[in-house]
């Protein structure tokens, strides 16, 4: 079945995405670099697309960067394509396009848009960008294996930190999600291929693994748990937390980049795995409020996963009592135990040249 949700919309996830704005800052420079490589012809326009916009705030900031370095070489027109699902907040993303009415990308001659539309399929017309972002997107899935998952919610593995009776995911349960995951970046790879001009640019950064730790540590460790502490409580059917997997795949460096042979259509340029700052977390750790961390916590946690848990819920339990019930008890295990549930954002990235 496809993966259709969205963010959780209305501002929530603008206001709760700082974690995932550090790590995408951190492979910028790279994007920033290369568009400053580009040549245009004489009265051309500088074409660009981000892929998996969501809200917005995130997006903007990362094109008024690249803009802005574009501008140092060049006041030639820029055309910039904002997309994500079709069941996006784009209401939400325009008013962060044009706060009070005015554009929040400032520089002269920038006109924007927006696209509904899959990352693993075509969006734009072939050879018609000059440069393809995409952050914090690509471990979405685009469909969900009919592959069950009944003792855990995630097809990976639980954090080290937080084990529980019952809990975990077998190795061959992983596998259909893994293909799927491998077969998603050979579609999304081939669309940007064919929209792409010739030393077009592609930077792709994600959350993923390295050898030791997964972003998807603690997170779904306290997901899970707040789940299953619902159901203990009567809140919800146990069979909501065998049947919910959450379809999003956490790779390593190497999986990225393993369908650009020799034969593929990009060359790569750059390849990192880095671990990023979690602003809650040096809060946490300035101030020692657990409460707070734990408040910043949830929020960051719910604008990603709200959407889908509340699509697994029963008609008569999708509502916003029941799910501020199940987040409420997420923050309340956070607050109590800091150390169970751990997060640490590892990232990885590539930037890619079309041949």
């Amino acid at each position: 079945m496809p993966t259709t949700t969205g963010m959780k919309g209305d501002g929530f996830y603008n206001s709760h995405s700082s974690a995932q704005r550090a790590a995408m800052d951190a492979f910028l420079p790279w994007i920033e670099e290369a568009v400053a490589q580009i040549a245009l012809a004489p009265g051309e326009s500088l074409h660009c697309l981000d892929i998996g916009t969501s809200e917005g705030s995130n997006a903007i900031h990362a094109a008024s960067r690249i803009i802005r370095r574009f501008r140092t070489v060049s006041n030639q027109p820029v055309w910039y394509f904002f997309d994500d699902l079709p069941t996006n907040d784009f209401n939400q993303l325009f008013a962060n396009l044009f706060p009070d009415g005015d554009p929040a990308i400032s520089e002269a001659n920038v006109f924007t848009g927006a696209i509904g539309g899959s990352a693993y399929g075509p969006l734009v017309p072939p050879g018609s960008l000059h440069v393809a972002t995409t952050f914090n997107a690509l471990g979405f899935l685009e469909t969900k294996p009919a592959a069950a998952l009944p003792h855990f919610i995630l097809p990976m593995p639980p954090g080290p930190c937080a084990p529980r009776e019952g809990v975990g995911v077998t190795e061959n349960e992983q596998i259909p999600y893994r293909l799927q995951a491998a077969a998603d970046l050979e579609k999304f790879f081939a669309a940007r291929a064919d929209e792409l001009v010739s030393g077009g640019r592609l930077l792709v950064q994600v959350y993923g693994r390295n050898d030791k730790v997964s972003t998807s540590h603690g997170i779904y460790d306290a997901l899970s748990d707040g789940l299953l502490d619902s159901v203990d409580a009567g809140l919800i059917p146990h069979r909501v937390y065998e049947d919910l997997v959450f379809p999003i795949y956490f790779r390593t460096l190497e999986e990225l980049i393993a369908p650009l042979d020799e034969n593929s259509a990009f060359r790569i340029e750059a390849t990192d795995t880095r671990e990023s700052p979690v602003p809650f977390n040096a809060a946490l750790n300035e101030a020692g409020d657990a409460n707070a961390w734990a408040a910043s916590y949830t929020g960051f946690l719910r604008a990603f996963s709200e959407s889908i848990l509340a699509a697994a819920l029963p008609a008569d339990l999708r509502n916003a009592e029941t799910l501020d019930s199940i987040y409420s008890r997420i923050k309340d295990r956070l607050a109590a135990d800091p150390a169970r549930y751990p997060l640490r954002f590892i990232s990885i990235g590539a930037l890619l040249c079309k041949k």
